[in-house]
């Protein structure tokens, strides 16, 4: 299925899909979207206030695309492990039927008569309670011994006889589970998106980071990768968001996020005053996307006017 996420400052994109309502209440929602300037225009202190309410409005509407995706996803998870059952049972079977056939077909073997053991002498019975190192009747120790390691120490065993061993020994505690342990692609993603919709954006940044570095080529990887720059930008750690929001970029210079990418990068830059290489950023995006969204040209000529690029 395929979808496009909202745009960088939180109005809502078109979404295509069977179970939503008719284009005229596309529309009324459209026109009914946050103002434009809902990201950080002004410098100030609720700056970090605008841009959190922004984020959200943003993740809310990118919250339902992304409940559609899973869905799908969910269905090819099922179908996939259905098809892996039937294909493990269809070879359970024709193993066991290939095993049978060779019983079947085998003759019984010939069960040769066991000897009687020779009495113990009291020269060669071995004492339980011999050392390891004590030799036998014949001045050297027996070959049969053999070192166990592990977590007891160097273990010896000889018959029934073990010596070595630390009297006391404890297994270490095995380390915590992750919170990611065993998570799909999809749920991974979902877990790290709802924890940005919860404003927990320490634990998101390291969620998405995850993402990106177990499944890097992902259909999401894009997605994943912007909004993991959105959790720097949202606490205005813009010199990180300006290297984040790059690397979503240059990701797929030719996805639904690169437009997004490469404005908030533009505004990144601008926060920390480096007013050239934001005026550059914007300049590429008017280059190379002239049919970018509405919202997000508007938004690049407002920061072109903001930082007076020539």
């Amino acid at each position: 299925m395929m979808k496009k996420d909202t745009d960088s400052i939180g109005n809502p994109a078109m979404i295509k899909h069977p179970f939503l309502a008719s284009s005229a209440l596309m529309i009324a929602l459209m026109i009914a979207a946050p103002p434009l300037c809902a990201a950080q225009d002004e410098d100030g202190p609720y700056a970090g206030r605008t841009a959190a309410a922004s984020t959200g409005t943003e993740m809310r509407l990118s919250a339902v695309e992304d409940q559609m995706r899973a869905l799908t996803g969910k269905v090819e998870q099922i179908d996939y492990a259905l098809r892996r059952i039937d294909t493990a049972l269809q070879k359970m079977q024709a193993d066991n039927d290939m095993r049978l056939t060779k019983l079947e077909s085998a003759p019984p073997p010939a069960i040769p008569a066991a000897a009687p053991p020779p009495p113990p002498t009291a020269s060669s019975a071995p004492s339980p309670y011999r050392d390891e190192d004590e030799p036998t009747a014949t001045g050297v120790p027996e070959p049969d011994a053999q070192p166990v390691s592990g977590t007891l120490g160097g273990v010896k065993v000889r018959g029934d006889k073990v010596t070595g061993a630390v009297a006391g020994a404890k297994t270490p505690p095995l380390p915590a589970k992750p919170a990611d342990y065993g998570l799909t692609a999809q749920e991974l993603y979902e877990r790290a998106f709802g924890l940005l919709r919860q404003a927990n954006y320490d634990d998101a940044e390291k969620s998405f980071s995850t993402f990106i570095k177990k499944y890097p080529q992902d259909k999401l990887i894009d997605n994943a990768k912007y909004w993991h720059a959105e959790t720097y930008y949202v606490r205005a750690k813009f010199g990180d968001a300006a290297v984040a929001f790059a690397e979503a970029y240059q990701q797929n210079p030719k996805g639904t996020k690169a437009p997004d990418s490469l404005l908030k990068m533009a505004m990144s830059l601008g926060a920390i005053e480096k007013i050239e290489d934001a005026c550059s950023a914007l300049a590429a995006l008017k280059s190379k996307y002239p049919n970018a969204a509405p919202t997000i040209r508007a938004r690049a000529d407002q920061e072109r006017a903001k930082l007076k690029c020539k």
